[in-house]
């Protein structure tokens, strides 16, 4: 049986810069020698990033107003790695494979009330062995201020706050794409 994957890493703005190179294919060489770069042109964008992730978050912040203290040792982003197996993906074919991947947008997109905004970028990989996707979002939480005004706030901590907050992820992942059709089981928390 195969199972439904989402993995999340936290980033520092010192960061984004190869984060940024790797998942927009910028590099010219991978240590991942399992990167075929003549399969790149297969890859995809769910969202399309036309700028570094560090631009994209400032004109974020400052379109939307976003507040949260950000210093050098801030996480002001996160990504998540959705896959599954490869031998799950060669049973549904390529349109279920696009299927999976944009389900699992909309479950990131909804999922603590993010909004769409406030994904930076979603890649989907095919140039590897697995299929997998690369979504960069700002965690953002939507909250008041000390006078009650509401306002949006770039907080990591408080978006994964709770010590089982990634066993909710992991279960709400797995319950939404069994509600939109995927046979899997629920990938494993480590």
């Amino acid at each position: 049986m195969s199972y439904a994957i989402i993995r999340n890493a936290n980033y520092k703005r010192d960061n984004l810069a190869g984060l940024y190179k790797h998942n927009e294919r910028k590099n010219t060489n991978y240590s991942n020698k399992d990167i075929n770069k003549n399969s790149s042109i297969k890859n995809y964008s769910l969202k399309q990033c036309n700028t570094t992730y560090s631009n994209a978050i400032k004109k974020l912040q400052q379109e939307n107003n976003l507040q949260g203290r950000i210093i050098k040792t801030t996480n002001i982003a996160c990504e998540f790695i959705i896959t599954s197996d490869k031998d799950f993906f060669d049973s549904i074919g390529t349109d279920e494979t696009k299927r999976y991947f944009q389900t699992a947008y909309d479950f990131v997109a909804n999922y603590k009330d993010l909004g769409e905004k406030y994904i930076i970028s979603a890649k989907v990989h095919l140039d590897e062995s697995t299929p997998h996707l690369h979504l960069v979002f700002i965690p953002v939480v939507h909250t008041k201020d000390k006078k009650g005004n509401k306002v949006d706030k770039i907080a990591c901590s408080q978006y994964w706050k709770g010590k089982d907050s990634y066993r909710q992820l992991q279960d709400n992942f797995y319950s939404y794409m069994i509600e939109h059709g995927f046979d899997l089981e629920r990938g494993n928390t480590k």
